[in-house]
């Protein structure tokens, strides 16, 4: 039995899927199971039992935005329970040398890996952590705009990255979970193939949909007071706009991991932006 953490998340939702495909007997941790919508077969447990939900559990994978006061209850739990291996969602800032140290970005990955790799030594689990770099479902963000004016507003319209599939991730932590790539001890950082400029990312978004989509260039300060009204902290913001920043004119570097560990290439962003075309209409 897997234990999905934040199993209708981003990430946790086509985890699930693909694990239920697979025939892996998965239980889904989510704060109401009535309104999970999960796939056949799969179990649904409650975030606020967890004892329960790691009864007859041999793999958790960790996603921390569930833990806001941090995973020290569900390791101590798992260990209890005789789990005998953790994937977490890290970030691929923790290796970036681009990244301030002292970013809360930065420092949040640094303590989650470190506190995991605390605990899974002390009871004999194992571990792996995911290191995505940004996520491509970071330009749902832009949505609201897109649809009213078809105009994506915010900062650095030439900064590069490569985003990554939500997908990608997923299937790259059932491999993990399922002892299938062997990645014990490992962190693969998670991009996707290619590197793309935000002006180029809301380009194709308005070919997914359809419709011509421009961007247009604001302010940093503009642009920060945007990502806080929409619920990002101050620290965090910064921290997102320095890595925007960094990337101006400079190309993203692209990781091999997904493709060499799912055998198949890694779907680009245009890719993703048809995926969810109908999240931008």
């Amino acid at each position: 039995m897997i234990l999905v953490t934040g199993a209708t998340g981003n990430v946790g939702r086509p985890l699930v899927a693909e694990l239920a495909a697979s025939d892996v007997k998965v239980r889904a941790l989510t704060r109401d199971p009535s309104t999970a919508l999960l796939p056949a077969g799969v179990e649904a447990a409650r975030t606020d039992e967890l004892g329960a939900a790691l009864e007859g559990v041999e793999a958790v994978f960790l996603n921390p935005a569930v833990f806001w006061d941090g995973p020290a209850e569900l390791l101590r739990l798992a260990a209890e329970r005789g789990v005998r291996r953790v994937v977490t969602m890290s970030s691929s800032s923790v290796v970036r040398a681009d990244v301030a140290s002292d970013s809360p970005i930065v420092i949040h990955h640094r303590e989650l890996e470190a506190e995991v790799e605390t605990a899974c030594t002390e009871s004999g689990m194992r571990w792996t952590h995911l290191r995505p770099d940004v996520f491509a479902t970071n330009t749902l963000g832009w949505a609201p705009q897109v649809r009213e004016s078809g105009v994506v507003r915010t900062a650095y319209a030439q900064a590069h990255s490569a985003p990554v599939h939500e997908a990608d991730i997923a299937a790259v932590a059932a491999l993990a979970l399922t002892e299938a790539a062997g990645l014990d001890g490992a962190g693969p950082v998670l991009t996707g193939p290619e590197s793309v400029t935000q002006a180029e990312q809301a380009r194709l978004i308005g070919e997914a949909v359809g419709k011509p989509v421009s961007f247009e260039e604001i302010s940093r300060e503009e642009a920060q007071a945007a990502l806080v009204a929409q619920g990002a902290p101050g620290g965090v913001a910064d921290t997102l706009l320095d890595m925007a920043a960094q990337g101006v004119g400079t190309p993203a570097e692209v990781s091999p991991a997904v493709e060499r560990l799912t055998g198949r290439p890694a779907p680009s962003y245009a890719a993703w932006a048809r995926d969810h075309a109908d999240d931008f209409r």
